[in-house]
C-alpha cells in the first residue's frame, strides 16, 4: 500500500506562510487575530434578533455577547473562505466528492446532523475557552496565549485518536 499521495495545488507550506501573513495583517489593521466562530455567533445573534427579537432578548448567550451583532471584517473573512475553498476545488481539480468515500481516507458514512452536532460540540468547547478553533489554533498561539497552547493540541489529540478509531471502524465494516 503506497503512502504516496498525489498533490495538484498550491503547497501547503506556502499556503500556511499566507495564512500567517494575513494574521499580522489582521492584528495589524484590527488590533485582533483571525478567527470564525465569532462571525458564526455574530450572523446567529443578528439573525436572531431580526427573525424572533423577543427570544433573542431573553437568550443569555445572546444577551451576554460583549459587542452588538454585526456584519465585519470577521464575516467577510468567513465568506472568503467559503468562496476561496469552492475556487481552489475548481482551479486545483479538488472538487471530487468521492474521494471522501475512499476507504483510506475518513471515516464510516455519517449523517450530516451527526457531522454537525460534532461540530457544535467542538465549537462550543473552544467558546468555552474564550475563542474558536480556528483563532485559538491561528491566533492565540502566536499570542503565546495558554488556553490556545492548552486547547490546540488538545483539539488535533482527541481528533487525529478519533479519525485513528473511526478508519479501524471502516475497515471493520469492510471486512464483513
Amino acid at each position: 500500500m503506497s503512502t504516496h499521495h498525489h498533490h495538484s495545488g498550491p503547497s501547503p507550506y506556502l499556503i500556511g506562510a499566507a495564512i500567517g501573513l494575513l494574521n499580522i495583517c489582521a492584528f495589524a489593521a484590527f488590533r485582533k487575530g483571525i478567527g470564525v466562530s465569532g462571525a458564526y455567533e455574530s450572523s446567529a445573534a443578528l439573525a436572531a434578533r431580526r427573525v424572533a427579537p423577543d427570544a433573542a432578548h431573553v437568550n443569555e448567550y445572546v444577551k451576554a455577547r460583549r459587542e452588538p451583532p454585526k456584519f465585519n471584517w470577521e464575516s467577510w473573512l468567513v465568506l472568503g473562505t467559503i468562496l476561496g475553498g469552492m475556487a481552489a476545488a475548481r482551479t486545483f481539480g479538488g472538487n471530487d466528492a468521492s474521494r471522501a468515500d475512499n476507504h483510506r481516507v475518513g471515516a464510516p458514512k455519517r449523517s450530516p446532523l451527526a457531522s454537525a452536532a460534532g461540530g457544535a460540540m467542538l465549537m462550543f468547547g473552544a467558546r468555552m475557552a474564550d475563542g474558536c478553533t480556528s483563532g485559538h489554533a491561528l491566533s492565540g498561539t502566536a499570542q503565546g496565549a495558554g488556553s490556545s497552547w492548552l486547547f490546540t493540541p488538545v483539539m488535533f489529540g482527541v481528533g487525529s485518536l478519533l479519525a485513528r478509531r473511526a478508519r479501524g471502524a471502516r475497515q471493520q465494516v469492510e471486512e464483513v
